[in-house]
């Protein structure tokens, strides 16, 4: 299964879930807590990342969420693919699957020789668009962010190219434009932040 995405700023996060509420159905708030466990082969980096999710109640978006706290192991093989306007969306081959407890992966992996490359924490508002899932997301210390996902069988432009189409009208309809649109992956810029904060120190 491959996962189709963009993810784009926000400015007016109030507007935002104004403009989402209109015409997607909320699903609920949930904190993502990530670590990144990897190591490089040469060039290439390997890495898998390991999250808890847990459910929480938010005031922006009354809504009494329900679940229990999971657990997800997700090893995405990763690609941006830039478009001839110069916007981007990411084309992910992800795997993934649930867990109990992530001691014994966490033992593993230090075992193998990875070790913790990343740490992410993220706020989560999620909605559900026709065969869409949009996340208004806060990532400290990045700020906020809308990020619209969907899946499909198969990463072949003629079938990737409709979709990206269709999130980026999407985007609009949240009243965010193109050029709003982030191609940096978090990680990458959580590293770029983290190397200013050491330079200003």
């Amino acid at each position: 299964m491959f996962e189709i995405e963009l993810k784009a700023h926000v400015d007016d996060r109030k507007s935002v879930i104004e403009k989402l509420n209109g015409f997607a159905s909320f699903l609920g708030a949930v904190q993502k807590d990530d670590v990144y466990w990897g190591k490089f082969d040469g060039e290439k980096k390997i890495q898998a990342r390991i999250r808890k999710e847990t459910p929480f109640n938010s005031d922006e978006v009354p809504f009494a969420t329900k679940g229990e706290e999971h657990i997800f192991l997700t090893y995405k093989r990763k690609e941006i693919r830039t478009a001839s306007d110069g916007t981007s969306c990411e084309v992910n081959d992800e795997k993934e699957c649930t867990m109990s407890d992530a001691a014994a992966l966490e033992s593993l992996f230090s075992d193998l020789g990875l070790s913790v490359m990343l740490e992410k924490h993220k706020t989560v508002l999620g909605w559900s668009f026709e065969q869409l899932h949009l996340e208004l997301c806060t990532v400290p210390p990045l700020g906020d962010f809308l990020e619209i996902e969907t899946f499909a069988e198969s990463n072949e432009p003629e079938i990737v190219l409709p979709l990206r189409k269709k999130l980026i009208e999407s985007l609009k309809k949240c009243g965010i434009m193109e050029e709003k649109i982030e191609n940096k992956y978090y990680s990458e810029l959580l590293r770029e932040n983290a190397s200013k904060e050491k330079k200003s120190v």
